[in-house]
């Protein structure tokens, strides 16, 4: 939505929310940088904006789904596994 930035933390299973300025600056929606935490080793996000937001976790084999909250906030909605461990990349279609 050009509001919110999102990335992953692979080495403490988190992921970080920014909140981007109409300059295209970003500032940490949490001062510990934590927004979501994760399963294990997230390596990939996707932001679908109203359609929430996607989490590919590598280490654990699993797509995580978050709801995009007032402020940015993300919200745990359901957790998928079933994927090879060490999967790379998310696809959007």
């Amino acid at each position: 939505n050009g509001e919110y930035a999102y990335t992953t933390n692979t080495g403490s299973g988190t992921v970080t929310g920014y909140q981007i300025d109409g300059s295209g600056k970003l500032a940490r929606l949490d001062a510990n940088g934590i927004t979501a935490k994760t399963g294990a080793a997230p390596t990939d996000v996707v932001n679908l904006g109203n359609r929430g937001l996607f989490v590919l976790n590598s280490g654990d084999g699993t797509v995580a789904s978050y709801a995009i909250g007032q402020g940015g906030a993300l919200t745990a909605s359901q957790t998928v596994g079933g994927l090879p461990t060490r999967a790379t990349g998310l696809v959007v279609r």
